[in-house]
């Protein structure tokens, strides 16, 4: 399924996987790879632990195809 609203998947998901999809999606698109993305999270404290980090990052790269309103 494809969101077209941030609205729609933000009420399929929650406010923090939808932050961190459009964070993670955005600098995608700026054109920085896997890893400038995560460490610039780590960098900004957008996250607490790696763990954290690790769980946002897979859980946006299974819905980054549904991901339209970008």
């Amino acid at each position: 399924m494809l969101y077209k609203s941030k609205e729609a998947f933000l009420r399929d998901h929650g406010v923090r996987n939808t932050f961190y999809c459009e964070y993670f999606k955005g600098m995608e698109l700026k054109g920085k790879t896997k890893d400038t993305i995560l460490g610039e999270a780590l960098k900004e404290r957008l996250v607490k632990s790696g763990k954290v980090l690790d769980y946002t990052f897979k859980f946006y790269e299974n819905h980054k195809s549904q991901i339209g309103w970008i």
